[in-house]
C-alpha cells in the first residue's frame, strides 16, 4: 500500500508540475505578444516621423508576403519532387540491398554446404587404398604364373632330326632330346620315364 500511495503522490506533484508549465507559457505569450504591440506602436511613429505611411508599410510587407509565399509554395513543389525523387531511389537501393541479400544467402547456404562436407570428411578417416592396389597386384602375379605353368604339351620350333640308336634307347632319352626339351622349358615325358 505504500508504494501505491507514492506512485500517486508522484503522478500528483507531476501533474501540478505540468499545469504551472502551461500556466508560465501562456503568460510568456500574451506577454509576448503585448511587447509585440508595442514595438510595432513605436516602429509605426518612428516611421510616421520620416513620412512612410501605414499603407505603405503594409503594401511592402504584403509585397514580401507574398514572395514568401511564392517561395514556400517553390519550396514545397521541390521537396515534393525530391521526395518521390528520393523515394523512387530508396526503392530501387532497396531492390538491390534485397537482391545482394537474396545473392548473399545463397552464397553463404552454398559455403556451408561445402564447410560440412569438409567437416564430414574430416571426421571419416581416409580409407587405405593400398590394401585393393596390393590385392590388384598378387590377382595379376597369380594370374601370370598360371599362364606360365599352364603351357601345353612341349612344342617344338624346330624339328630336328634326332637319331634313336640302340645306347640311347637304353639311358631312355637321347641327348640331342634334352636340350631341345630344356629350351623350351619343359621336362620331356621320356626324361620323366627314366
Amino acid at each position: 500500500m505504500d508504494e501505491v500511495d507514492a506512485m500517486t503522490r508522484a503522478g500528483e506533484s507531476v501533474g501540478k508540475a505540468v499545469r504551472a508549465a502551461r500556466i508560465g507559457a501562456v503568460r510568456a505569450g500574451h506577454a509576448g505578444a503585448d511587447a509585440a504591440v508595442v514595438l510595432a506602436g513605436r516602429a509605426e511613429g518612428k516611421l510616421a516621423e520620416r513620412g512612410v505611411t501605414r499603407d505603405y508599410v503594409r503594401g511592402i510587407v504584403a509585397d514580401k508576403a507574398g514572395a514568401l509565399v511564392e517561395k514556400a509554395e517553390e519550396y514545397e513543389k521541390s521537396t515534393r519532387r525530391g521526395r518521390k525523387e528520393l523515394a523512387k531511389r530508396a526503392k530501387g537501393v532497396r531492390k538491390d540491398v534485397l537482391k545482394a541479400a537474396e545473392r548473399a544467402r545463397k552464397e553463404a547456404k552454398v559455403r556451408a554446404k561445402q564447410a560440412r562436407k569438409e567437416m564430414a570428411a574430416a571426421r571419416q578417416p581416409k580409407r587405405s587404398r593400398w590394401p585393393w592396389v596390393l590385392g590388384v597386384f598378387a590377382a595379376a602375379a597369380v594370374a601370370g604364373y598360371i599362364a606360365l605353368t599352364k603351357r601345353p604339351q612341349e612344342v617344338h620350333l624346330e624339328e630336328e632330326d634326332v637319331e634313336i640308336t640302340s645306347e640311347s634307347t637304353k639311358t631312355g632319352t637321347p641327348e640331342s632330346v634334352r636340350p631341345h626339351a630344356a629350351r623350351n622349358g619343359q621336362v620331356s615325358d621320356q626324361h620323366s620315364r627314366s
